[in-house]
């Protein structure tokens, strides 16, 4: 134990509460910290953490008026050192007298957005990757993979999971949790529509919503729809899934205002309605890898649209 190292510890500690501690009795207890911190193996961000921590506690402690000792220039650096050596050694006293507290809750988040009009591949820490489309995000924490693989996902995505069985991979939408363990799915969860819906290209996944949940086999898909709030499965082709990784546009069942959104996002253009006549109606469409002005020329026939681009926005009428 590292407090046979130095017995001294709680003596120093109890002295140092009564404002006591000499220089040369700081500087054992800075040493004490140090061992204490090695033998721990903590890394130097959480050694950094756990005297933050304690820092700011022990100077919640501290009464508001201040004393008079602290004004001679001679003991004003023993003060701060002091605060800062209890902040660490208090920690690790109690951590290895009594029993070990739970680490530090500090979980940094991280976050890809892809702002281009490409896609953008993200290779998570256990190798599974997933492409984002334009506008779409990943965000994950930094214990991803350790005891789980969690991440949350706006807009659409690509996935290929790396398989592990016991750590199983949960994607998180705003009306979805989708659960698999090694395969390939599209999910599309853009934030401006009432659909989510998540198409299975190979492998098997469990999509949970709420009370309801299924699990999918290859070539189907499970769409959510916030109007009915009800999962409904349908039959879907692996082509249309994923065109848009291929710079292709695909649209199941989607109304053709969120059609229109989505490939006029994707192309960095925005979009003004001067008809929005029959814009909520569904169409489903797949264009190959084409220019843009053709591929919204094809959807604007289909629903009897037409329109005009003027600098970065699309107007249709």
């Amino acid at each position: 134990m590292a407090t046979q190292k130095y017995p001294r510890a709680e003596a120093l500690l109890k002295k140092f509460h009564e404002g006591k501690c000499t220089r040369e009795e700081l500087a054992l207890l800075d040493n004490w910290y140090d061992g204490l911190n090695s033998e721990a193996d903590l890394s130097a961000l959480e050694s950094n953490l756990y005297r933050q921590q304690f820092l700011a506690n022990f100077h919640s402690m501290l009464p508001a008026a201040p004393v008079a000792w602290w004004k001679k220039r001679s003991i004003q650096w023993a003060a701060a050192a002091s605060i800062l050596l209890l902040a660490g050694a208090g920690f690790m006293w109690q951590r290895y007298s009594q029993q070990p507290p739970a680490r530090l809750a500090y979980n940094k988040s991280f976050q890809v957005t892809n702002e281009t009009s490409d896609i953008k591949l993200v290779v998570l820490p256990d190798s599974s990757r997933i492409w984002l489309n334009t506008a779409a995000s990943l965000k994950w924490k930094e214990d991803y993979n350790k005891q789980s693989r969690n991440v949350q996902l706006t807009g659409e995505g690509f996935f290929e999971v790396q398989g592990n069985r016991n750590k199983p991979f949960v994607i998180h939408t705003r009306d979805l949790a989708i659960q698999v363990l090694g395969t390939q799915f599209n999910v599309e969860a853009y934030a401006g529509e009432g659909l989510t819906r998540v198409s299975l290209v190979q492998g098997k996944v469990k999509v949970c919503s709420g009370k309801d949940s299924t699990v999918l086999k290859p070539g189907y898909a499970a769409a959510y729809n916030n109007e009915d709030k009800a999962l409904n499965i349908s039959a879907t082709e692996a082509g249309k899934v994923a065109a848009w990784k291929e710079g292709g546009f695909s649209a199941t069942d989607l109304p053709f205002k969120d059609a229109v959104m989505r490939l006029c996002t994707r192309n960095g253009y925005q979009v003004k309605w001067e008809n929005t006549q029959g814009i909520e109606k569904n169409v489903s469409v797949l264009f190959k890898k084409d220019s843009f002005v053709k591929m919204l020329g094809n959807l604007c026939y289909i629903s009897r649209k037409q329109f005009r681009i003027s600098d970065k926005q699309v107007i249709i009428y």
